[in-house]
């Protein structure tokens, strides 16, 4: 029997996990051994915490390996997986002070959580990105026909796919799809369809493909996302689908909220050094005012004045109006903004916006009235994005970069909107949002 790729992503996942922790173990220990040898070994006492904690810790760390995807560190960028597995430890390490607290175990040493981050690091950063590698050479990469509605736009899509270390990737029009070709697929292959194929056509090949045992990789479409886990019910000999425009319980939305109101006071208290410095900074260069205030489309349509550090200069639109920024090479951005722009900190003030209600540390991102209408006119259904409150952060812009065209992130906000539990995924993209600030060419 031929193992599948997702069995054997499983197994080889499951094997680094173990690894993993034993890594983990490996690192307290050497700690302890590396006390002892200099003369100032650790007590009974501090082993025992030690002991206590772990557990707690081993179940934590799989979780945030799993949030993180370190399973796929093979089908990442080399340095976005490095920087995953460096916040990985980062938040464990935090986290081995907070549960040495809340379980009681005050002997547990502080200055181990320091030593054994720094060892974690240096022994799990060259193992896994060994390990991946290694794997993403041996692991069979799974063969896909990029379909679009020409020979062209099939070709686009299997250059987009091509860069995955996951995929060997060729292309062919919809029209070419038919029920002999279709029996010449080769075993193990699948077919993608791109997202403009039209719908008749995409209803034609998907039949054939399931007829045939054909894996079929859909490019979600605004339809196809707004309907999926939608609810199923029979109804007079008919089985329903139940789309619902927001379907999330009150507790979740509760819940959602508590974590926007906590996320936002430890961010500004964390980040209220920031807010003197950049202060400062840009009042030196370009005077007042150090914010910029600007109207947003919310929650439903309505208006609200995000808060942002000012990073251009005075009137920077009076000539040009309102349109996107051009990063790096915008004139109008004055050294200090190009600065918090890098780092992503112009976006701190936001957070008093989130204490107000006015959006949610999760969502998607707010645009401006006169730019939102520019959008509608080639992605009607832009709007439905308002359906939540906008947020500091959201999938497309952890999944997504700056310039991802619009109808892919309304289907990336849409799948968040359509989730099940929102406070669950708001929580992974939190996580992952931390990322950003270490990856400025994903908000570029």
């Amino acid at each position: 029997m031929v193992m599948s790729k997702k069995m054997l992503d499983t197994l080889v996942g499951f094997a680094q996990a173990v690894t993993n922790l034993l890594v983990l173990v490996g690192t307290y220990w050497a700690v302890f051994a590396i006390r002892a040898a200099l003369g100032h070994p650790y007590g009974t006492a501090n082993r025992l915490a030690v002991e206590a904690v772990f557990p707690y810790l081993a179940a934590f760390y799989v979780v945030l390996w799993l949030v993180y995807r370190l399973p796929a560190y093979y089908e990442t960028a080399t340095y976005e997986g490095v920087l995953s597995q460096v916040f990985v430890q980062l938040i464990l390490a935090l986290a081995s002070l907070a549960t040495s607290f809340v379980v009681r175990a005050f002997a547990f040493p502080r200055g181990l959580v320091a030593t054994a981050f720094v060892l974690q690091v240096t022994a799990l950063v060259p193992l896994n990105y060994a390990l991946c590698r290694f794997y993403s050479r041996v692991r069979p990469k799974a063969l896909t026909i990029a379909i679009g509605t020409g020979a062209a736009a099939g070709s686009t899509l299997a250059k987009q796919l091509s860069i995955s270390t996951a995929y060997v990737v060729s292309s062919m029009s919809a029209r070419d799809v038919t029920g002999e070709w279709i029996h010449g697929v080769p075993e193990g292959a699948s077919l993608t369809l791109d997202a403009s194929v039209p719908s008749p056509e995409r209803d034609r090949i998907l039949r054939l493909a399931m007829r045939n045992g054909i894996t079929v990789q859909l490019v979600a479409t605004v339809k196809e996302t707004l309907v999926q886990k939608a609810p199923m019910k029979v109804r007079a000999d008919h089985l329903m689908l139940t789309v619902e425009p927001y379907g999330h319980s009150p507790v979740d939305l509760a819940l959602k909220r508590m974590l926007d109101i906590a996320a936002s006071v430890v961010a500004l208290t964390v980040f209220s050094p920031v807010f003197l410095l950049a202060s400062i900074a840009i009042m030196l260069e370009d005077g007042r005012p150090v914010f910029y205030l600007q109207q947003r489309l919310g929650f439903r349509g309505q208006f609200f004045r995000i808060i942002k550090f000012r990073t251009m200069c005075h009137d920077a639109e009076r000539l040009t109006g309102a349109r996107l920024s051009k990063g790096e090479l915008d004139s109008r951005i004055t050294r200090a903004g190009r600065l918090l722009r890098r780092t992503g900190l112009d976006e701190v003030p936001q957070f008093i916006d989130v204490l107000r209600g006015d959006m949610s540390v999760v969502g998607p991102r707010p645009e401006r009235p006169e730019l939102a209408q520019k959008i509608l006119e080639e992605t009607p259904d832009w709007n439905l994005r308002l359906l939540v409150r906008p947020g500091i952060t959201g999938v497309a812009q952890v999944l997504g970069r700056y310039n991802t065209a619009p109808e892919d992130k309304l289907t990336m906000d849409l799948a968040y909107i359509r989730s099940r539990s929102l406070f669950n995924y708001d929580l992974t993209i939190i996580l992952n949002t931390l990322k950003m600030f270490f990856m400025p060419e994903r908000r570029d």
